[in-house]
This record gives C-alpha cells, structure tokens and sequence, in this order.
C-alpha cells in the first residue's frame, strides 16, 4: 500500500485504484487535483512547519538580543565607562 504522502509527491493518480488515493475524482490516470480534505490537512501541515522555523527564529533572537542580554551589555557599558572617566582623570593628573 502506497502512502499518501509518497502519491501526493508523485502529483498525479496513476488510476490504478491506490486504498490512500488523494486526488479528487478518485482513480482517474493523470488527474492531479487534490481532494480538499488533503489540501486542507496539506495547507495545516506546512502552516505547523512554518510556526515551528518561526518559534526557533525568535527563540535564537531571544537568546541573543532579549531583555537579559541587553541588560548585561548595559552593565558591561557602564563598567566600560567607569574605567574611561578613572583612566581620563589619570591621564589629566599626568600633564
């Protein structure tokens, strides 16, 4: 038994009466009309694919510009201009 999602790859019906026929009239040779229960299952599955690249996007985004990390960059900047204004005084004390 050939699956559906192999004859939805192959893209026409072969018309040979497959059990998991996805094409709508069923077992007509070369007819590449999809039923609409496949489409609609097709559409849901490739709409899952998408939220789950988005969700690792903005996880990966998270992770790397979220609120925890700007706030350890503005804590390092702020060390950063701690020792610029100590060196800066420093160096007036020099001339």
């Amino acid at each position: 038994m050939l699956s559906k999602e192999y004859l939805l790859q192959r893209g026409y019906c072969c018309g040979h009466g497959c059990l998991m026929c996805p094409y709508e009239p069923k077992h007509t040779e070369g007819n590449t009309i999809m039923s609409k229960k496949v489409s609609n299952e097709l559409k849901i599955a490739i709409l899952e694919k998408k939220v789950a690249t988005l969700e690792k996007t903005l996880n990966d985004f998270m992770d790397n510009w979220g609120p925890d990390v700007q706030k350890r960059r503005d804590e390092r900047d702020a060390k950063w201009d701690e020792m610029v204004s100590v060196l800066t005084i420093q160096n007036r004390g020099d001339k």
